[in-house]
Protein backbone atom coordinates (compact mmCIF):
# COMPACT_ATOMS: atom_id res chain seq x y z
CA UNK A 1 0.00 0.00 0.00
CA UNK A 2 1.00 3.66 -0.66
CA UNK A 3 1.15 6.35 1.73
CA UNK A 4 -1.32 9.42 1.06
CA UNK A 5 0.75 11.57 -1.42
CA UNK A 6 3.46 9.38 -2.32
CA UNK A 7 3.87 8.85 -5.83
CA UNK A 8 3.48 5.20 -7.47
CA UNK A 9 4.10 5.80 -11.40
CA UNK A 10 7.40 5.99 -12.53
CA UNK A 11 7.91 9.03 -14.00
CA UNK A 12 10.17 11.65 -12.71
CA UNK A 13 9.43 14.84 -9.78
CA UNK A 14 8.88 17.26 -12.07
CA UNK A 15 6.39 15.64 -14.66
CA UNK A 16 2.66 15.76 -15.38
CA UNK A 17 1.07 13.13 -12.96
CA UNK A 18 -2.76 12.00 -13.70
CA UNK A 19 -4.61 14.21 -15.56
CA UNK A 20 -6.26 17.09 -13.67
CA UNK A 21 -4.86 15.91 -10.12
CA UNK A 22 -3.43 18.19 -8.10
CA UNK A 23 0.34 17.03 -7.93
CA UNK A 24 2.25 19.89 -7.90
CA UNK A 25 3.02 23.33 -6.09
CA UNK A 26 4.54 27.03 -6.83
CA UNK A 27 6.96 27.74 -4.59
CA UNK A 28 8.52 31.08 -3.77
CA UNK A 29 12.03 32.63 -2.27
CA UNK A 30 12.62 35.21 -0.60
CA UNK A 31 13.44 36.78 -3.61
CA UNK A 32 10.50 36.15 -5.78
CA UNK A 33 11.36 33.20 -7.58
CA UNK A 34 9.03 30.59 -8.08
CA UNK A 35 9.79 26.72 -8.66
CA UNK A 36 7.66 24.04 -10.04
CA UNK A 37 7.55 21.33 -6.70
CA UNK A 38 5.99 18.30 -6.79
CA UNK A 39 3.61 17.79 -3.60
CA UNK A 40 4.96 14.60 -2.69
CA UNK A 41 8.22 16.15 -1.87
CA UNK A 42 8.90 18.50 1.67
CA UNK A 43 8.94 22.24 1.01
CA UNK A 44 12.84 23.08 1.51
CA UNK A 45 14.19 26.07 4.30
CA UNK A 46 13.79 29.39 2.81
CA UNK A 47 10.74 28.35 0.38
CA UNK A 48 7.05 29.10 0.97
CA UNK A 49 4.11 27.72 -0.70
CA UNK A 50 2.69 30.28 -3.19
CA UNK A 51 0.09 28.03 -5.47
CA UNK A 52 -1.79 25.04 -4.97
CA UNK A 53 -1.74 22.34 -4.93
CA UNK A 54 -2.96 22.45 -8.26
CA UNK A 55 -2.24 20.03 -11.30
CA UNK A 56 1.08 20.25 -13.09
CA UNK A 57 -0.45 22.58 -15.99
CA UNK A 58 -2.02 25.40 -13.66
CA UNK A 59 1.45 25.52 -11.49
CA UNK A 60 3.74 25.45 -14.65
CA UNK A 61 1.80 28.61 -15.99
CA UNK A 62 1.73 30.28 -12.31
CA UNK A 63 5.65 29.58 -12.73
CA UNK A 64 5.44 30.82 -15.93
CA UNK A 65 3.78 34.37 -14.89
CA UNK A 66 7.29 35.57 -13.24
CA UNK A 67 7.15 36.82 -9.74
CA UNK A 68 4.60 38.79 -7.78
CA UNK A 69 4.49 42.28 -7.71
CA UNK A 70 5.81 43.99 -4.20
Amino acid sequence: MTAPGRRTDPGGPFDPGPAGADTHLVLEDGAGRRSLWPLWRAVPAGWRREFGPAPHAACLDRVRSGPVPS
